[in-house]
This record gives C-alpha cells, sequence and structure tokens, in this order.
C-alpha cells in the first residue's frame, strides 16, 4: 500500500515528522535519493557527514563502549577468581592443621597473608577448658563480647576511637595507623535462630579505604563463616553436642516446611 506524504498542516512539530517516518518506513523506498542528500553536523568536529557515515560513527561508539563492558566484566571475573582461589587456599591450610593448639594461629598467619591484611586479631572466648590459657582467650576484654554478640553481621568502615579499638584488639597490638577496620563475628548455631557468638576476628589497615562502609560484606560473611567453622574443634563438647542438635532441628523444620498441603 502506497502512503502519501502527509501535508504541513498535518506535521505541526518535530515529534510528527519522527512519528511519522517511524510508522511509515516504506516513505525511504520511495523516496531513497533523500537519504543520500541528508548531511548532519559529526560529533567529532565542525564539518558535516552523510546519514550514513553517522550511523557508522554511532555503531562505532556502541561497540567502544561493549567492549569497555566486557573488558570490566572479565575483570571482574577474574578478581572472582582470585578471591575463591584465596579462600580456598585459607580453608586448606585449616583443613590440614592436625593441632588444635595451633589452629588459631594458621588461621591468623595465613588470612594475614592470603589476602594480604596488615594485622589480625583473633579473639575466643568460652570454649573448653584445654584451651583456657591460649593468648586469644587472655586477651579477650569483657565488654567486647556483648558488643560483638550485637553485631548482626560482619561490620566494615571507620576505626572508631582508640580506646574502643584497644579494647578488641587487646594490649600490645599496635594501632597507632589504623584507619579502617572489619570486624567479623564468630558463631555457632543455626544463624538468625537459635546460635552462639563465641569470638570474632579483627582486621585492621592504615589505609581508610581499605574497609569503606559502601563495600559488600559478602566476602566477610563468608570468611566469618569458614572461620565459625574451623574454630567449633576448641568448644566444649556440650557446646557442639547443643549445636548439632539446632542444626537438626532446623533442618527438620525445614523438610517439613517443604511438605505439599493436603
Amino acid at each position: 500500500m502506497t502512503h502519501l506524504p502527509p501535508n504541513q498542516a498535518s506535521l505541526r512539530s518535530e515529534e510528527d515528522i519522527a512519528s511519522y517516518l517511524i510508522s511509515n518506513p516504506e516513505f525511504f523506498e520511495q523516496f531513497a535519493e533523500v537519504l543520500g542528500t541528508v548531511q548532519l553536523a559529526s560529533p567529532h568536529g565542525g564539518k558535516t557527514v552523510s546519514l550514513h557515515e553517522r550511523q557508522t560513527s554511532m555503531l562505532r561508539e556502541k561497540i567502544k563502549g561493549l567492549e569497555a563492558t566486557i573488558v570490566e566484566m572479565m575483570g571482574y571475573g577474574s578478581e572472582n577468581m582470585h578471591i575463591i582461589e584465596k579462600a580456598h587456599a585459607w580453608t586448606q591450610a585449616m583443613l590440614k592443621e592436625r593441632d588444635p593448639l595451633q589452629l588459631p594461629t594458621v588461621l591468623t598467619q595465613q588470612l594475614q597473608a592470603l589476602f594480604d591484611v596488615p594485622n589480625v586479631y583473633l579473639r575466643l572466648w568460652d570454649l573448653d577448658a584445654q584451651f583456657a590459657q591460649l593468648p586469644e582467650v587472655l586477651l579477650v576484654a569483657e565488654e567486647s563480647k556483648g558488643h560483638i554478640a550485637s553485631l548482626p553481621a560482619p561490620y566494615c568502615g571507620p576505626r572508631g576511637s582508640v580506646e574502643g579499638l584497644k579494647g578488641l584488639a587487646g594490649e600490645g597490638a599496635n594501632l597507632d595507623e589504623v584507619q579502617s577496620i572489619a570486624l567479623l563475628p564468630l558463631r555457632a548455631g543455626v544463624l538468625g535462630d537459635n546460635f552462639i557468638t563465641f569470638g570474632y576476628l579483627l582486621l585492621t589497615s592504615p589505609e581508610s579505604h581499605r574497609f569503606k562502609q559502601e563495600m559488600g560484606t559478602e566476602l566477610l560473611v563468608r570468611l566469618a563463616s569458614l572461620a565459625s567453622a574451623a574454630m567449633q574443634r576448641l568448644l566444649p563438647d556440650a557446646t557442639v553436642t547443643w549445636v548439632k542438635e539446632q542444626e537438626r532441628l532446623a533442618r527438620q523444620t525445614d523438610a517439613q516446611a517443604e511438605l505439599p498441603l493436603e
């Protein structure tokens, strides 16, 4: 069907013209010479270019943008793979350590080395009696326990007061240059329901941007979970039994929730 060009009265604005051309693409088949004579300003200077050249230029810009996005995505993928490899190596080191007395040292030293964290402090409490003399237990400040237990998730951001930081790190810690920290509660049980908090990891850095509040905490949550699992070897048998019972009840509840209603 042939569409006659509209009269000027029906095209009252540039939007009307654009709408007509979009609705009637065959217009350019009937008046192909129009495309060849259209001249547009070049985005790269004052000269004019043909419609074809302008379209080609726009496509090149889109391709460059897509290439930049792909490179960025590949960078994220490579970075994520490095993080996975580091977490895997850290987990392996803790699993290979057969002496539970050495496990806290392995955990902190490997975490510090693999993730390039300037200082890592591990603090633990309510462990089995045979581990009561570990430095990680003796250096715990009593007031820190309640603070850590109240944290709903790992914290990362500014260091806060020097006094508060000293309470978390313990005596003898060099905190003069610390600008940012990450604080990871260590917990056992059914998280979000029945669990106990029995320690924490404190990571410090002299760089203010290393641990920022706007950072995602997913990696910190994973690291806290791995550390918590490893340190449960040091808990009393009664606590371990309680933890296993809570986990069994949680699985049972989940299974019942999945049963179809009759």
